[in-house]
């Protein structure tokens, strides 16, 4: 993970000090794990303790530059079962991926190595 950049309901933009990583299967699933290295990072839809973990099988729509996981297991376990449907865009050796709705205020750019 390159960035992480969030934006609140005023459309101000920030930058979040996270790092982590993606990682596309070739069988078809999709891991993620991100952390928030302020050790005060409050609860979020995604995170527990400032620390994001899940994964499942993954759906890739190419044609509409979006892929949905399953998620089969998470450290949130709300998220467990449900659908996330994201926008995705690569351009060379970077990853950039966006919710579909807007509304979430967040993008995330990762670099391939």
């Amino acid at each position: 993970m390159t960035s992480l950049q969030i934006t609140d309901s005023q459309g101000k933009k920030a930058d979040v000090p996270y790092s982590g990583q993606v990682i596309f299967s070739q069988s078809g699933t999709l891991s993620v794990q991100a952390m928030d290295q302020d050790p005060a990072a409050k609860p979020t839809t995604y995170t527990a303790n400032g620390y994001e973990a899940y994964y499942g099988p993954v759906a890739i729509d190419e044609e509409k530059s979006t892929f949905t996981i399953t998620v089969e297991s998470s450290l949130v376990r709300n998220l467990i079962g449900q659908e996330l449907q994201r926008v995705f865009e690569v351009a060379g050796d970077h990853l950039v991926i966006t919710p579909v709705d807007p509304e979430e205020g967040w993008r995330v750019t990762y670099e391939r190595l």
